[in-house]
């Protein structure tokens, strides 16, 4: 039985695991934390390992479980582990596969202000009056420090994790302001949260359909605020797929190879 490792931390993770397992391979995957590992708590002998998806970290997995392939099935916007993944395979010459979900396209909106990266957001919001609320998670949220009055403007919406809210507090938001909850949510929990922020501005990334911007690009809408959409950078490689009906096609192939 050939051994896949998964890089995982999405729900389409979830799915890439649950289809190999039906098709006899055995998987391993890698979390980068508790929640990640948690989500995972259906498959049973399922071999997980939680950690930081460093260089380090992703050669000793490799030379140990010596998998057939690794699969990528990083969040969108986690490009630092993407990055030391693809490097990695390259050196250790293994098969690597990126599974990137679909985008989804707001460049004719007018609706929408559309940025490369979190620093231009930032600069966006300094012009910008009311309440603000970030739903991008808490990795380079002290980008946001440089707002005038961050620690009352601005709520962060992020994952229910000690970790995650020691960091947001450690920089000076106030915990009155931090939503720690674990989405996706749909359109009428996003309105409801909105609402509770009394947020003017949503700024949020494309993190495509099953990451939920839709829904939260809906509701900001239907309260007529203002919206910052921080795009995704895509990665560079030969076996990227969007669908995991492709994804496991090219699987076969080099495992029959």
């Amino acid at each position: 039985m050939s051994k896949v490792l998964v890089i995982a931390g999405t729900t389409d993770a979830k799915t890439v695991i649950e289809r190999l397992l039906e098709k006899n391979y055995d998987a391993a995957v890698t979390v980068t934390t508790r929640l990640g590992a948690g989500m995972l708590d259906e498959f049973k002998n399922l071999d997980i390992y939680q950690g930081k998806l460093n260089k380090e970290h992703i050669t000793q997995l490799i030379r140990t479980l010596k998998p057939t392939c690794l699969i990528d099935a990083a969040n969108p916007f986690s490009t630092e582990i993407t990055r030391n993944a693809i490097n990695v395979c390259k050196y250790e010459a293994l098969p690597y596969i990126r599974y990137e979900r679909e985008r989804v396209s707001y460049e004719d909106d007018p609706d929408i202000t559309i940025v490369k990266n979190y620093g231009e957001a930032c600069d966006v919001l300094m012009n910008c009056e009311g309440n603000i609320l970030l739903t991008l998670g808490s990795n380079k949220i002290e980008t946001f420090k440089k707002i005038p009055d961050y620690s009352q403007r601005v709520y962060l919406r992020v994952l229910p994790d000690w970790k995650v809210l020691s960091k947001c507090e450690s920089l000076g938001f106030s915990p009155k302001n931090i939503i720690a909850i674990k989405g996706p949510y749909n359109e009428a929990l996003n309105i409801e949260l909105f609402k509770y922020c009394q947020a003017a501005v949503l700024v949020t990334k494309e993190s495509g359909n099953m990451g939920g911007v839709v829904d939260k690009i809906n509701a900001a809408k239907k309260l007529g605020m203002k919206i910052i959409l921080v795009d995704r950078i895509e990665a560079c490689c030969n076996n990227k797929f969007s669908s995991v009906e492709e994804l496991l096609k090219c699987v076969d192939r080099i495992d029959a190879g």
